[in-house]
């Protein structure tokens, strides 16, 4: 998905999110815009959103020494989604469909995202989750393939939202004990997603094969993945990729074996699948509208 002016204003604005959260003085602040400004200016529209973040953090990173610029958020995040386990497992056991329910907790701890437009409180999406309509509802058709699956991967999006793929893992493996599961993670810190070090920190690796993509963008670029990656990926029979920013990077793909699961948190995202800002989707990625860009 191409860029839009729009989206040049959200990067700037993620240079102001990133001085609040490392507790910046102002003049730490005014150097990270001043080098977010710089940055933008060269930035093309025909660019994804994540292709330009993956430009602009190492930028902002070099400037005040530090790699992983979320690292306190990413831990607070975490913290925070773990209250809800208990929760988020009574409602699983007692849905008719264990897997759909396991789905919708995934999803919901999307809102864990420090690079979108808007944020919303994880306790309300939590609360409604289970019994919310989808604007785009291809859940059914994803467990249908997933019966018939051999291989499986998931796309990882965000620290925090990791510990409900977990759940969902947990899910899958109770019903499918025999299929193969792989969980793919960025190669390097990039906003608040997830790595193989948080991935191995809440246990995912007890469920599934942890990827190391090598991808140093805020979603899943095929083309920059490693070679081991990319021969996966065409290998497995299903893959779920999980937030907007996945989406920002393949929805050119028109390949059925994916779908795509994540809350629709910018007006740029909103105009692209055609869904309000706030709604919940979960898209074959074969379906996806295309040549109206």
């Amino acid at each position: 998905m191409e860029m839009r002016p729009d989206c040049l204003v959200c990067l700037f604005d993620q240079a102001l999110r990133v001085a609040k959260a490392l507790e910046c003085d102002d003049e730490c602040a005014l150097n990270l815009l001043r080098r977010a400004a710089r940055d933008i200016e060269g930035f093309s529209l025909h660019q994804t959103p994540p292709e330009a973040a993956a430009q602009l953090y190492p930028d902002l990173s070099a400037l005040i020494g530090i790699e992983d610029l979320y690292w306190k958020k990413k831990i607070e995040s975490t913290n925070r989604a773990f209250q809800y386990l208990d929760f988020v497992w009574e409602q699983i056991d007692r849905a008719p469909c264990k897997i759909d329910a396991a789905l919708r907790a995934a999803v919901a701890g999307n809102v864990l995202d420090f690079a979108t437009q808007m944020s919303f409180p994880i306790e309300e999406e939590i609360e409604k989750i289970f019994q919310v309509e989808f604007a785009i509802d291809e859940k059914r058709e994803f467990i249908e393939r997933l019966k018939r699956a051999r291989r499986f991967m998931i796309i990882g999006d965000n620290v925090g939202e990791h510990l409900f793929d977990k759940v969902l893992l947990e899910v899958i493996e109770e019903y499918y004990p025999e299929l193969d599961k792989y969980y793919v993670v960025r190669g390097r810190p990039i906003i608040n997603d997830v790595t193989a070090q948080e991935a191995r920190a809440i246990g995912i690796d007890t469920l599934a094969t942890i990827v190391d993509s090598g991808v140093d963008t805020p979603g899943f670029l095929l083309e920059r993945a490693n070679r081991q990656t990319q021969n996966l990926f065409g290998q497995v029979d299903l893959i779920l990729a999980k937030g907007m920013g996945n989406f920002e990077c393949m929805d050119n793909l028109e390949d059925d074996r994916v779908f795509h699961l994540f809350k629709v948190k910018c007006s740029v995202v909103s105009d692209r699948v055609g869904a309000e800002v706030g709604s919940f989707i979960c898209l074959n990625n074969a379906n996806i509208r295309r040549g109206d860009e």
